[in-house]
């Protein structure tokens, strides 16, 4: 008896979705990785939770003027917050997503990773890579402490504090400094993502997800790494099964 074809649903299209975590301390160099993703995947769908909850407040959602009351006297976003963002994001992007990179520290700990992936699994999702940019601390110490960030080419800081006279090379913009760029804010921060690492590493390695890049090595050469790291995008994958096949049929 003939069955008939039942359409695809969310779920099933939501599978072949790849979606990659990228993580390492401040400083390790996550921007400039996330350019180099950028160029190798266009079309690519982001979530970090600095820039979600900055234009959450930008817009006046309940959402962001929640996570704003939150760190009047916290520095950080509770995790029950995130995870409510993370959840609000992934309503708003899946349907239209082709590629999701999980970037800026998200998750920093292994009970965010556990609740990303409940997240993820209740929508046909799975992390397919976790890629760790390893750099010692005296490096991102000293990159953190004097970098300069361009109100337009890279993501706007919220409360920036601006560079008297400087100007981006790409785009003549002005260029800002971090208020959490400073050493005392820094070294907290550090502190923090040393603490829970450990632990992150080794939960997406018992899932066999896990790569380190090193971070400290010329960007073209973490650029290659990473791409060479990052889940083949759905395109490629089939682009790659048809060539199999090809070579298959052309075998008999």
């Amino acid at each position: 008896m003939p069955t008939t074809p039942t359409p695809e649903t969310a779920s099933d299209r939501c599978t072949d979705i790849p979606v990659l975590v990228l993580n390492g301390p401040p400083g390790a160099g996550k921007s400039t990785a996330m350019r180099a993703l950028r160029r190798q995947f266009p079309s690519l769908t982001t979530f970090g939770v600095r820039v979600f909850f900055e234009r959450q407040a930008e817009e006046g959602t309940s959402l962001g003027l929640k996570a704003k009351e939150a760190t009047v006297h916290n520095r950080w976003y509770p995790d029950d917050i995130i995870v409510e963002g993370l959840i609000s994001w992934l309503d708003e992007n899946v349907s239209s997503a082709t590629y999701i990179v999980l970037e800026g520290s998200f998750p920093h700990n292994r009970e965010l990773a556990l609740a990303l992936e409940r997240a993820l699994g209740s929508r046909g999702l799975r992390v397919h890579r976790m890629v760790y940019l390893d750099v010692p601390d005296a490096v991102c110490t000293e990159r953190v402490t004097n970098r300069e960030v361009c109100v337009n080419c890279e993501t706007s800081v919220a409360d920036a504090i601006p560079v008297p006279g400087s100007a981006c090379t790409l785009c003549g913009r002005q260029l800002v400094r971090r208020p959490d760029d400073n050493l005392q804010n820094f070294r907290e921060r550090l502190a923090r993502h040393r603490e829970s690492a450990v632990e992150l590493l080794a939960h997406y390695e018992s899932l066999g997800v896990a790569v380190r890049i090193d971070g400290t090595a010329p960007p073209a050469q973490v650029a290659a790494a990473l791409e060479a790291a990052a889940p083949a995008a759905r395109a490629e994958r089939d682009d790659l099964a048809d060539q199999l096949g090809r070579t298959v049929q052309a075998g008999r």
